[in-house]
């Protein structure tokens, strides 16, 4: 990443701080690094993290899991964009040639014209691993967890103040919901083999902390590493699959993708540490028929992260609900990665996005759709219901649509108040598809009520026009919609792939609708003319032309008999209606509670 600004180092200020969670480290130990604004709505456009050492050589690795940053971009993490943010969160980790003292270092751009230079920074002393080579910041179990905090003045001198865990600490059994978890890998490419560490804090006896691996964020069909705690503090590895119906795990072997060789294994000052290499992945022969599709050191997995307790005979009890969690991102064997359980995340109020995408679901799948029905194939099934003078159709779709109209807007300007006015980032290519998509949409939505506000008269020889372009219009937007939508169910928000599940049924489901209504028409207005009744739809006079005269069915040259006002094929649809009502909010509350 390059940026070019034209300006000199701004003075230090105290606008922001760095801290980290160590003022230690230890070769392969990861090492939580904040960066934040400590003034309300003081924002930053650009930062780049640099550990270095006594030499001012660029040393370690970085990885964040912001997804506008980028790890191991010009040795350190880097941020550069026109939204602003207030902290950025990243991962720092030594790599066994870094000797001496680390200074771990923060370059702030504030804006175009202010760049804080040398003004943030921690120096990190090198130590032998003990009990504190893996902290938690949500621990417990301490009464006052470790923080180290460098704030500037206008001076750009450092001042750190650490606070100290407690000597008098008593650590009580815990639940498996405060288990801290640590995982590394690398990878030898020569030889293919992957080499795992898990680091464990707070696991205790009787007690099991897993790894799982799975192409989706599901427990089934997932490849599982397990590291136990026996209640003789014997630390054991086992390998396991879950079946697809997640079953209990069973034991996994080579036929299962790779072979597992346990390493070392220790209990150490309360730290579990659990080492195995994975190695002679083989390809599956089309013989092969498993349930679980074996591991494989190219593929890219979803981390799954559990704990739970053994029974007596040491095999795992299924674990708590509040005891697994899916990471959001992809990992590979065949890549170097660390993968963290229990950090916490950035909190973001996701309030007006969640708004935002529930009005969206009810009012495309919901009420723009049944709007559409009726608009296409009831003129002829309420012709003859009238409200406030115009027939029923033309009412409650007109309704309907002015309602999805008022409220597209309004999720329109939650989504902008949630992101501040500002566009989504090209990088991004499935929001930056549905923020495309999704602008569209509501453009042609909110331009639809005008349109038709200035249609021609009823008898006008261009009344065809306006009648081509409504409908164009009409179906533009619900097309849109659902791939919007379906564009949508990518996002964090959504807990799960379940999402593009339900929207893949409500696409089936839309097509399905659409085409029995359309079958019907066809079917009825054949008969129709068979049988010498005058067809309204396929008359040069439309039943839109009739409504807007305010003309009802006793005044045009139609005549409906009492067979046709109770025609089979009137009561079909309104059933047919109601159950698509009913399906489509169903699919919209499934939905909502996704994302909620």
């Amino acid at each position: 990443m390059h940026v070019t600004l034209i300006t000199d180092p701004a003075t230090c200020s105290s606008k922001f701080s760095i801290t980290s969670s160590t003022l230690s480290y230890t070769v392969d130990e990861p090492i939580h690094i904040k960066v934040n604004s400590t003034i309300s709505d003081t924002k930053f456009i650009g930062i780049h993290l640099l550990a270095q050492d006594e030499k001012h050589l660029n040393v370690g690795s970085w990885k964040t899991t912001d997804e506008l940053a980028e790890s191991n971009i010009c040795d350190g993490v880097a941020y550069y964009s026109e939204i602003g943010k207030t902290n950025i969160d990243a991962i720092w980790q030594a790599s066994p040639r870094v000797v001496g003292n680390v200074r771990i270092k923060a370059i702030i751009i504030e804006n175009e014209k202010t760049i804080y230079i040398n003004c943030y920074d921690i120096t990190l002393t090198p130590r032998v691993p003990n009990n504190s080579s893996f902290i938690d910041e949500n621990d417990s179990t301490s009464n006052t967890p470790p923080t180290i905090t460098t704030n500037t003045t206008t001076q750009p001198t450092t001042t750190i103040t650490t606070t100290s865990r407690s000597q008098n600490t008593t650590i009580t059994a815990s639940p498996t919901a405060e288990v801290a978890i640590n995982v590394t890998w690398t990878f030898t490419s020569g030889i293919n083999v992957t080499n795992v560490l898990m680091t464990i804090k707070n696991l205790k006896p009787s007690q099991w902390a897993a790894i799982g691996l799975n192409i989706n964020r599901s427990m089934g069909g997932t490849h599982v590493f397990m590291c136990k705690r026996y209640a003789d503090d014997t630390i054991v590895i086992n390998r396991y699959v879950n079946p697809n119906k997640h079953e209990e795990p069973e034991p996994a072997g080579s036929e299962d993708g790779g072979v597992l060789t346990p390493g070392k294994q220790e209990f150490n000052e309360g730290i579990v540490i659990c080492r195995f290499s994975l190695s002679n992945f083989t390809s599956q022969t089309s013989g092969q028929l498993q349930e679980v599709k074996p591991l494989s050191q190219s593929n890219k997995y979803y981390p799954i992260f559990a704990v739970g307790f053994l029974d007596e005979y040491h095999d795992p009890i299924r674990h708590a609900k509040d005891s697994r969690t899916t990471q959001s991102g992809f990992v590979q064997l065949n890549e170097k990665e660390t993968i963290l359980y229990k950090i916490p995340n950035v909190a973001v109020d996701l309030t007006f996005a969640r708004a935002h995408g529930i009005i969206m679901i009810f009012t495309w799948i919901l009420i723009v759709s049944t709007g559409v029905l009726i608009s296409r194939y009831f003129k002829n099934a309420w012709l003859h219901t009238l409200i406030c003078g115009k027939a029923a159709w033309f009412a409650a779709h007109r309704f309907l649509m002015s309602i999805a109209t008022i409220l597209t807007v309004l999720g329109f300007l939650f989504i902008f108040v949630f992101r501040q006015g500002l566009w989504i980032d090209l990088g991004l290519t499935r929001a930056f598809a549905h923020s495309i998509t999704g602008v569209i949409m509501i453009g042609l939505a909110f331009f639809q009520p005008f349109i038709a506000l200035f249609r021609c008269e009823p008898d006008s020889r261009y009344r065809f026009i306006f009648n081509f372009i409504h409908t164009f219009v009409g179906f533009s937007s619900l097309i849109l919609s659902n791939a919007t939508l379906f564009l949508a169910t990518y996002f964090p928000i959504f807990k799960d792939n379940r999402g593009r599940i339900i929207l893949i049924i409500w696409l089936g489901w839309i097509v399905f609708i659409f085409t029995i209504f359309q079958i019907i028409q066809s079917y009825y207005r054949k008969k129709n003319n068979e049988s010498g009744y005058t067809n309204l739809n396929s008359s040069n006079t439309t039943i839109a032309d009739l409504v807007e005269n305010s003309m009802t069915p006793k005044t045009t040259s139609v005549r409906l008999t009492n067979e046709q006002e109770t025609s089979f094929e009137e009561k079909l649809k309104n059933v047919l209606l109601a159950i698509h009502i009913l399906v489509a909010a169903i699919l919209s509350i499934m939905l909502t509670t996704l994302i909620l």
